[in-house]
């Protein structure tokens, strides 16, 4: 991992206080996507797959693309959607830390709350 992307995107993704998870997070974003599993309530999974053309910088923007597998009484989905690379950066470090040893990778909540209700994640709002 060069120490240059992780100090260019430290600052917009809690660097100090979280640099292992920036680096992992920054070693992912190179991969151009990952695939994963939501968790339902009360019980299940439903996988995804997220992929990206993310920018060089962290205010560039990242074109995005997830596909939702479908339900079996229903069919799946597809988003597309930009946004600052940094924010993508933000919700893998998220994900890549709550994921179990192990486990299926989950987006963390703020990006089903962004990406659903078009909420504003908490540490962005004004």
């Amino acid at each position: 991992m060069s120490q240059a992307r992780v100090a260019l995107f430290a600052p917009y993704c809690q660097g100090l206080t979280r640099q292992q998870d920036l680096e992992h997070a920054l070693e992912l974003l190179s991969a151009g996507g990952v695939d994963g599993q939501r968790a339902l309530r009360p019980a299940g999974s439903r996988p995804f797959q997220l992929q990206w053309q993310a920018g060089a910088s962290p205010l560039e923007p990242a074109q995005v693309m997830l596909r939702v597998a479908a339900a079996p009484e229903g069919s799946g989905a597809e988003y597309s959607f930009e946004l600052p690379t940094h924010r993508l950066v933000l919700w893998l470090m998220d994900a890549l830390a709550a994921a179990p040893p192990g486990g299926a990778l989950d987006l963390p909540e703020s990006f089903w709350c962004w990406l659903i209700l078009g909420l504003t994640p908490a540490a962005e709002a004004p």
